[in-house]
């Protein structure tokens, strides 16, 4: 997987040092991964799963069962992670450590997060995470330290198989959990639910943002597909890339009334020439705040080819806070709430 898409996620920005060339490098990589491993949001489900896949549990009820009261996991438990690995629990995880902050975010929001003993570097939700210990990054995971807190699961993200190798050999479980789409993220917090025998917590997070996302899709539904808003989502300026279907982001940008004018690239995460951005005139522009330099250009008019797009000259060109629609927990619903009041704000106070 290639880091521009692991700072994307986590809310950094690009790694240090790295060139134009080494980002356009990057850029064709990250095409590549996306593609072959359904990296966090790719247009394909990762190895081993698929979308819906339930995982292994004698005893207690598959993710999206109803609302009723929620069954207590039965251990030893075993499932299929989103890198298609077996993963088998012997007792109920007490000492949890989260290698990424969607998964740091997913713990603490279903009730899990008073047996989270340490988390990466970047999670930094909910304010209890800055008191925990920092167990470093992709490149950089701090191991002594993951040993010495004897953990009983690691939960970490898609694209990180040299630290799922190295987890392993240490003889600590641990679960890669990467959602593709939308409903994936949904399913995910369910799945670490079961995991961590938090079933009652994930099933009422899911039942909340699901109640929050048809909210929105309710009150757009009757806007005509021909006067929905075109939008175009800036992921890296240079070389140019988006969101395309496939991928969560995508799928936010739908639920929120908009039509992605990337949509057509029939990729999750494709490069795009500044000619068919022009092409399709989006009339909303988004830009995360990790690309604040970006954000400046276009609202300055600065930005060359671009002055004749209507989002540039109505001035429809917003910043977003990355870990609001980047990060594929709980919050997302906010990014999708946060994107209808733009799109729409006319419908949305």
């Amino acid at each position: 997987m290639s880091r521009i898409f692991l700072h994307r996620i986590w809310g950094r920005t690009r790694p240090r040092g790295a060139g134009r060339r080494s980002l356009a490098l990057l850029a064709t990589l990250l095409i590549l991964a996306l593609l072959a491993a359904g990296c966090g949001g790719a247009g394909q489900a990762p190895a081993g799963t698929e979308q819906g896949q339930a995982g292994t549990q004698a005893g207690s009820s598959g993710a999206g069962a109803g609302h009723e009261a929620a069954a207590a996991t039965t251990y030893p438990y075993t499932f299929t992670d989103d890198a298609g690995r077996q993963v088998t629990l012997e007792a109920r995880p007490e000492r949890i450590i989260s290698l990424a902050p969607s998964n740091t975010e997913i713990l603490f929001a279903i009730g899990a997060g008073d047996r989270v003993v340490g988390v990466d570097s970047f999670s930094d939700y909910p304010a209890e995470v800055k008191d925990l210990p920092k167990l470093g990054g992709l490149t950089d995971t701090n191991y002594e330290q993951i040993v010495a807190l004897e953990p009983d699961l690691a939960l970490t993200i898609g694209g990180t198989e040299e630290q799922v190798k190295k987890l392993e050999e240490l003889g600590i479980p641990v679960a890669v959990i990467q959602p593709a789409t939308l409903d994936d993220v949904l399913d995910r917090i369910q799945r670490i639910g079961e995991l961590v025998d938090a079933q009652a917590g994930a099933r009422q997070v899911v039942a909340d943002m699901k109640a929050r996302i048809d909210a929105v899709r309710q009150e757009v539904a009757a806007i005509p597909q021909a006067e929905r808003v075109r939008v175009f989502y800036e992921v890296w300026n240079d070389p140019l890339m988006t969101v395309g279907p496939g991928g969560f982001i995508h799928d936010v940008i739908v639920a929120a009334g908009g039509v992605n004018v990337a949509e057509g690239t029939g990729q999750a995460w494709p490069q795009i020439s500044l000619e068919e951005v022009v092409r399709q005139d989006p009339q909303v522009i988004v830009v995360p705040a990790t690309l604040k330099s970006s954000y400046d250009q276009l609202k300055e008019g600065s930005r060359p080819g671009w002055e004749g797009i209507t989002a540039v000259k109505e001035g429809r060109i917003y910043l977003i806070d990355d870990n609001l629609i980047s990060r594929p927990g709980p919050r997302l619903v906010e990014g999708l709430e946060q994107l209808a009041r733009w799109f729409y704000p006319d419908r949305f106070q």
